[in-house]
């Protein structure tokens, strides 16, 4: 996103949704003998699946007489900005597709209709708690529908790298000690293999139980004692070769030592499609990797970013819009969209479809997607709701490295981290 246009429109946008009249938005006009209109945005998705979204139009407008649905597209970079524009203009879309990250700098700005003051709390039940949850504002208050998602985290190990250091790999790591004395071990056996890739991220900090904001959403907590013991083990691991040296860089594309090059044997939480590419990149290691549990400590699994839907503050009709976005994130809409594309619902009674619970396992992609809908119903979102999220998550992944490499204490590099975090919340 280009920050400074950005930041412009957000601008003209505090204005707008204050008190000048300028920018203020008139009453509903009507349409053709009465009829809501309702502007639909989505993101990236007019290419493959038109006809899955425009049937789905169909189907609602059929069913509901009264409201005609406006379908737009609109590229992934670009929705944010494109939103803040309309928001500005006062002519803004009433149901829009977005991202975790842009959701908080929307809600940063108060720039959308609260979902729970707009649908009875029932309609929410469907959804699974952990997501919603994380989409709840300090008041309480469901800001987002979540929608689709990449899915939960997967535990890889490979078996061969396993035997040849002594373990059993029918008994992968269940806790971050386990992983990280595994990986010492396997470093020890195997002098130019290492542990993991595996970092203190927000993810892994969630798998924990130790929390990244304050109850209210106010504040950054995440440099109490037990982060700090948390992150310290990663530091020894770090030491002992049970992280690998280039875990620290900047890029994930730029590691040095990988599961696919076999310079590393584990992973504690892995994404899904990185399989994809070790198939086509790596395809000799294919057949010794096995998927195996995420590292939970308390059964939980959390991840950065997922597919929603908000209702813009200045949507002309909120309540029609709502229930539209309650149309498209229901049970039956996402079992259709998921067999379209290897995507994970936000609905729990999709997860239970046999679609999901009873297909043959004859990939190791099979595998990751039978352990997948195991842990996606206790999935959550690491965080939400912090304005320039990404800036903020790369901050504290310096102070990380900066621990790793010993040039700061754990405490000092946690401590500044929060305090950054902090003079950033302060400004909401």
């Amino acid at each position: 996103m280009r920050t400074g246009k950005v930041a412009a429109w957000m601008l003209i946008l505090l204005l707008c949704l204050g008190t000048v009249a300028g920018c203020s938005n008139s009453a509903a006009p009507a349409g053709k003998s009465g009829t809501v209109e309702l502007e639909f945005w989505t993101i990236n998705l007019k290419k493959n699946f038109s006809g899955y979204i425009e049937s789905s139009i169909q189907e609602y407008e059929k069913a509901h007489p009264g409201v005609k649905i406006k379908w737009v597209d609109v590229p992934g970079a670009d929705v944010t900005e494109k939103l803040f524009t309309a928001l500005s203009s006062g002519k803004a879309p009433d149901v829009v597709n977005e991202t975790t990250d842009g959701m908080s700098m929307l809600q940063g700005y108060n720039a959308l209709e609260p979902i729970s003051d707009l649908v009875g709390k029932e309609k929410l039940t469907p959804y699974i708690d952990g997501l919603v949850k994380s989409v709840t504002n300090r008041d309480g208050k469901v800001m987002a529908i979540p929608w689709y998602h990449a899915g939960p985290p997967i535990g890889l190990i490979n078996t061969e790298l396993y035997k040849k250091a002594g373990l059993d790999p029918d008994k992968p790591a269940k806790t971050w000690d386990e992983l990280f004395a595994y990986g010492k071990q396997i470093h020890q056996k195997l002098p130019n293999v290492y542990g993991s890739n595996d970092l203190p991220v927000f993810e892994a900090m969630v798998t924990e139980g130790l929390p990244i904001l304050s109850p209210d959403g106010k504040r950054a907590v995440f440099n109490s004692p037990e982060h700090v013991a948390f992150v310290e083990k990663f530091v020894r691991a770090y030491k002992d070769g049970a992280i690998a040296p280039g875990a620290i860089v900047k890029d994930d594309r730029q590691l040095q030592q990988t599961i696919d090059n076999q310079l590393t044997a584990q992973v504690g939480l892995a994404g899904s499609f990185q399989l994809n590419n070790y198939e086509k990149n790596a395809p000799g290691v294919i057949p010794k990797l096995k998927v195996v549990p995420p590292v939970t400590k308390t059964g939980k699994v959390a991840v950065k970013d997922i597919q929603l839907f908000v209702i813009p503050k200045k949507s002309e009709h909120p309540k029609e819009a709502a229930d539209f976005a309650l149309f498209m994130t229901s049970a039956k809409k996402q079992l259709e969209f998921c067999k379209m594309v290897p995507i994970f619902p936000s609905t729990k009674a999709t997860l239970q479809d046999p679609f999901f619970t009873d297909f043959e396992v004859k990939t190791i992609q099979d595998q990751a997607r039978k352990m997948m809908v195991q842990y996606a119903p206790n999935m959550t979102l690491s965080y939400s709701g912090v304005p320039k999220g990404e800036e903020l998550r790369e901050f504290y992944l310096e102070q990380i490295r900066a621990a790793m490499l010993g040039k700061k204490s754990v405490k000092d590099a946690l401590d500044a981290a929060v305090r950054h975090w902090n003079e950033a919340l302060a400004k909401q």
